[in-house]
Formats: structure tokens, sequence, C-alpha cells
């Protein structure tokens, strides 16, 4: 059967304009198979007789993603074939604008749901892991510094053995769950420095609010070549400003308690010959 002239012009307009996305169906001549994004593809055929004046093509969706997809598809390109497509005037062009604009949103909206999804899952990974850490870290020692005091302001050093960034959050979460140290002005101001089984240094630092603070601790690691530890200064602001001798009281801490390394060292190597004996 041939088109009526006003769809056959539009069918050859189509077929030349969009040549990988639209063929003809050689069974059926009125009608245009259309290839559109997220693997839709769409069958228009041109009525026998009425087109455009009093007939729509009618619509068949061949093939999709899935079974509920294809549902779905195809009520919301009827709908819209009929709010949106006007009888009397060419259709076939908007149509196959409609139903690839369709079809994008729908492959967008899935991705999208597929990326928070997957956002989702690594989030309560990350959580899951996290807490695994911080029960862990709990057991971990954690070594602590005499407190320095200046005008009401106290600066506390802690120090703990890490050897990834898990353990470093780990510790440092362990120690903002402690009622005191969370009521600081700055309980955690840290750097840590540690090598990986594959040889490789892995370092950085978080001042939380003390800005510039956590770079002097690393520094200080840095200089002092300290390997497998996480230094965690702790501020209780007194009320009075301090200016620059806070920072000289956060070194303080945190050299000191640095110092006991070799201590923990030895205490540590004791401890493992005393287990193999």
């Amino acid at each position: 059967m041939v088109a009526p002239d006003d769809g056959a012009e539009e069918m050859d307009m189509l077929l030349s304009i969009f040549p990988d996305e639209v063929r003809q169906d050689p069974a059926h001549p009125l009608t245009l198979v259309l290839a559109l994004p997220f693997r839709f593809v769409l069958h228009v055929t041109l009525p026998p007789r009425g087109y455009p004046e009093t007939s729509y093509p009618s619509l068949f969706v061949a093939a999709g993603p899935n079974a509920p997809l294809i549902t779905h598809f195809s009520s919301q390109l009827a709908k819209a074939l009929r709010e949106e497509v006007s009888l009397g005037g060419p259709m076939l062009l908007h149509i196959f604008t409609l139903a690839q604009n369709m079809a994008s949103e729908l492959q967008q909206a899935r991705e999208t749901a597929s990326r928070e999804a997957e956002a989702r899952r690594d989030a309560m990974e990350s959580d899951a892991q996290l807490a695994l850490a911080v029960r862990e870290a709990s057991s971990v020692e954690v070594w602590t510094s005499d407190a320095i005091i200046d005008r009401k302001s106290k600066f506390v050093a802690h120090m703990a053995r890490v050897d990834s960034e898990e353990a470093v959050r780990a510790v440092v979460m362990h120690l903002r769950f402690q009622k005191h140290i969370a009521e600081a002005a700055h309980p955690t101001i840290y750097a840590y420095r540690f090598t990986d089984g594959a040889g490789v240094l892995h370092q950085g630092s978080d001042d939380d609010g003390e800005t510039g603070a956590a770079a002097r601790i690393l520094f200080l690691l840095e200089q002092l070549k300290v390997d497998g530890y996480v230094v965690v200064v702790t501020r209780w602001f007194g009320g009075i400003l301090l200016g620059p001798d806070r920072f000289k009281h956060v070194m303080e801490a945190a050299r000191s308690v640095l110092l006991t390394i070799p201590q923990r060292e030895q205490e540590a190597s004791s401890l493992g010959g005393e287990r193999r004996r």
C-alpha cells in the first residue's frame, strides 16, 4: 500500500534527514521504524486514509530496556500524541522528536536513580566500615600528653598508631565520642603520616577550625620523620584570645607526645617478644 502524498513526503524527509535512526519497514511500506535512545524501537504506521486531516499515525513500541519501561513509555507517548500533536498538519517529525526526547528523559531519570542508589549503597557501606573502625579504634591504645594551660585555654595532644586513612578517621571519631573532648572549641586538630603495604607514604591534616594549626603539626611530623602515627591536639578555649601563642602551644603539646614514640616502640617490641615466648 502506498502512503498518501503528504505522508510519503514526510516519510522521505525523515529517511533522508535521519538515515541512521529511521528506516522503512520493507514488509509494511506505511511503517517507519525509529531507533530511539535507551534502546527503544518505535514503529510509526500511517493510516491508509485520513492522514493528516482526521487520523493520527498508530504507534507501537517494539522494543525497550524492559517490559515495565516499554509499557510506561508507550502510554506516555500515546498521551503526548493526543495532547501535543495536532491534526491537519505534518506529524512525523514532531512524533520522532517527541519520542526521542521522552526516551532520553527516561534514560536520564533511570541513570540518575541508579547513581543515587549506588551512592546510597556506598554511603551505607562507608558508614558500616567507619562504625567498625570506630569500634576497633576504641580498643586501640591512645597516648595523651600532659595539658598545657595558658590564660584558661588548655591544649592536650593524643597519639595513636595508624596504617590507613580509615584508621586515622576511626581514631579521630573515637576521640570525638568522648564527651569532654567533644565539648572543646577545637576537639580534633590532627595530622598523620604512615606508609602503606605497597611502600607509599600517606600524609594529611585537618585544622578543625583552627586555621593553620594542623599544617604545623604535619610539619613537625615531617621534621621528625614520624611514620605510622596520627597526632590529635584538642584545644579548650578559656575565653581569652591567645594570638600566635596558640600555635606555639599546639606545637608544644604535639612535640611532647611525639617524643614518647621511642618509648612506645620499645614497649611494643617488648610486648611482642613476650607474646612470642
